[in-house]
C-alpha cells in the first residue's frame, strides 16, 4: 500500500493544488479545516510544530517542519516554503528526537491507512511529542458511512473510524480534547453557485451533537 500511495501522489503532485483546492468544493473543505486549526494553533508559534503528510504545504503556515512520502510533493513544498524543514519520509519511521515537537498535525492521511496501523502511529507520534502537546488529524466518520451505505473500492480514502474506537486506541498516551465535523452536507453534489451559502449551516451542524455524522472528523488529542 505504501508504494501505491507514493506513486499516486507523485503522479498527482504537479497539479494537486489546482485539482483539489482551486474550485468551490476544495475551497469549502479548506475553509473548514483551517477554521479548526486556527482554534488550536497560532501561526506565530510554530517553530516546534510538525505537519505529517504535508503534501505541497497547505498547512505549513502552522508548522515549521514537514514530512511526506511523495518526493514530488516534497519538491513542491520546498519551493513554496524554502525556509522550512521539509523532508522525505513516512509516519511509520519518523526520524525525530523524543519529545521534540510541541504540536503535530496530519490531514488526509489516516483515510488511506488501515485501522490496525493507527495504534502504532499514535505511539510513534506520542514519542516525538512533548507532554501536553496536541495531535490534530482527520479521518472519515464510520457513523456517516454506515448511515449512507458508503462503500470504498480501493485503499484511497478507504478507512473510517468512530469516536468510540478512537477513545479506545488513545487511552494509554493521549486524551481526547475535542472533535469537529467537516462537510456535513454533500456540498460536491450541490450546484456550484449555491455552495457558499451552505458554509454557515455546515459549520453549525459540524459543531453540534450531530457532528459525528459529518463526512470527516477532525480529532484534537493532548499528550498525557
Amino acid at each position: 500500500m505504501k508504494k501505491q500511495i507514493t506513486e499516486y501522489y507523485n503522479n498527482l503532485a504537479s497539479y494537486y493544488d489546482k485539482n483539489r483546492f482551486d474550485n468551490s468544493y476544495g475551497r469549502f473543505i479548506n475553509f473548514q479545516e483551517i477554521r479548526i486549526l486556527k482554534k488550536y494553533l497560532s501561526e506565530k508559534d510554530i517553530t516546534k510544530n510538525l505537519d505529517i503528510a504535508c503534501g505541497t504545504g497547505r498547512f505549513l503556515n502552522y508548522a515549521d517542519y514537514g514530512i511526506d512520502i511523495s518526493s514530488k510533493m516534497v519538491e513542491i513544498a520546498r519551493k513554496k516554503f524554502p525556509e522550512k524543514n521539509i523532508i522525505l519520509g513516512d509516519i511509520e519511521n519518523l526520524p525525530y528526537k523524543k519529545s521534540f515537537f510541541q504540536n503535530v498535525l496530519s490531514f488526509h492521511l489516516f483515510m488511506h491507512l488501515e485501522n490496525n496501523q493507527l495504534k502504532d502511529i499514535l505511539d510513534n507520534v506520542s514519542n516525538i511529542s512533548q507532554e501536553d502537546g496536541l495531535f490534530i488529524f482527520d479521518i472519515p466518520s464510520r457513523k456517516r458511512r454506515k448511515l449512507t451505505g458508503y462503500q470504498t473500492s480501493s485503499w484511497h480514502g478507504g478507512n473510517q473510524i468512530s469516536v468510540k474506537e478512537i477513545k479506545e486506541l488513545i487511552k494509554e498516551k493521549w486524551e481526547l480534547i475535542s472533535y469537529h465535523g467537516v462537510a456535513f452536507f454533500p456540498i460536491h453534489l450541490l450546484p456550484k453557485k449555491i455552495r457558499k451559502f451552505f458554509i454557515p449551516f455546515d459549520t453549525l451542524i459540524c459543531n453540534s451533537i450531530f457532528r459525528e455524522f459529518s463526512s470527516h472528523i477532525i480529532y484534537v488529542l493532548k499528550r498525557k
